[in-house]
This record gives structure tokens, sequence and C-alpha cells, in this order.
């Protein structure tokens, strides 16, 4: 694979990533039940990295994946927020 091609597939490996984390992020922080949303997340992954779906992973790849999850744990919960609110203070 020439060079400029494998650029071009890592440039949009990384765009991709980063509008799936940012996708990923607003549904966790407002999901109407956040806290079992977390715990969820934390056993799925779990169950991914150690189970028959993470036997093609090497220890490089299941730590990055238990990074990329922290990262997203990181998120707080939104505050709730009225759509209709906007229209009332017309």
């Amino acid at each position: 694979m020439e060079s400029k091609q494998l650029q071009s597939e890592l440039d949009t490996l990384i765009a991709t990533q980063a509008g799936l984390m940012a996708i990923v992020a607003s549904l966790m922080a407002t999901h109407p039940h956040y806290e079992r949303f977390q715990l969820h997340l934390t056993g799925l992954l779990e169950i991914l990295l150690n189970g028959a779906a993470g036997v093609t992973f090497n220890e490089t790849q299941r730590q990055q994946s238990r990074d990329f999850v922290e990262t997203l744990q990181q998120l707080r919960k939104a505050p709730p927020t009225d759509p209709l609110q906007s229209l009332l203070d017309l």
C-alpha cells in the first residue's frame, strides 16, 4: 500500500474516531439513566476485552480500549434542559 493511501486511510480513521467519541460523549452525558449507563459500559468493556471477542486483541489494543472508555467515563451528567425554555424567553 502506498504511503499516501495509507495516510489517507489513517486520517479517515482518526476523524471517524473523533466523531464517534463526540456522539458517544453526548449520549452518555444526556442518558436518562446515567449511572446505569456507566456501570453497563464498564461491565461490557471487560466482557469484550476478556471474552471470546477479545482474543484477537493484543495487550496494547486492550489498554487503548480501556483508556478510551475511561476518558469517556470522565464525562459528567449533563444538567437537565428544557427545549421549550427558549420559546418562553422570546
